[in-house]
């Protein structure tokens, strides 16, 4: 539960995909590989752009046992388009505290996608802290989610086992808890 549906959205962006599966709520930064522009949860935030907070939940779904989930659920595929929220209120737990937050402070791209309160750590204002932080320690998934699946590549003399979205290779990183932050491109921080 990375985002709480208590939250006010003012503005989406659905006009880039995200290639990995990931859990909603963290902040999402514009990237560009082989040509092609996408969106993602940034590694390290010095030096990239905010794009906006992930809506939905990126999932990988067997479809040949499942109907799609994305109208049963709000999930989005890899590769696919993703809502990327610019704009509004929301509660996320994507957070990366440094020292205390308080109410009011402005909100940074953190590590790994989430939201810190430390300039220090170079990335972006992306809004404000609206609320002290609701402590519930927890994890939330970076990569890893949905479906795996197994199989043997005959395309290669040593046919060896592939396994895609292993389960063991999820990337889950520690959160404090809940907070409510403002997100906005930037315009009512100038």
């Amino acid at each position: 539960m990375s985002l709480r549906p208590e939250r006010q959205t003012q503005q989406v962006n659905i006009d880039y995909p995200c290639p990995w599966t990931q859990e909603r709520g963290g902040v999402l930064t514009w990237t560009q590989a082989s040509g092609i522009n996408f969106v993602e949860y940034a590694f390290d935030p010095s030096g990239v752009h905010f794009a906006g907070l992930q809506l939905n939940d990126i999932e990988n779904v067997n479809m040949t046992r499942q109907p799609f989930q994305q109208y049963l659920r709000t999930i989005d595929i890899p590769f696919a388009r993703v809502g990327v929220a610019t704009q509004g209120d929301f509660t996320t737990d994507w957070i990366y505290p440094v020292g205390t937050i308080h109410q009011g402070d402005l909100a940074y791209v953190g590590p790994s996608g989430m939201i810190t309160n430390s300039a220090a750590l170079g990335g972006e204002v992306i809004g404000k802290f609206l609320s002290p932080l609701t402590v519930k320690p927890h994890f939330v998934t970076l990569r890893g989610m949905g479906f795996s699946r197994q199989y043997i590549d005959t395309t290669l003399p040593s046919k060896p086992l592939v396994w895609e979205n292993n389960p063991t290779d999820a990337i889950r990183l520690a959160t404090p808890g809940f907070i409510k932050v403002r997100v906005d491109m930037g315009a009512s921080l100038r």
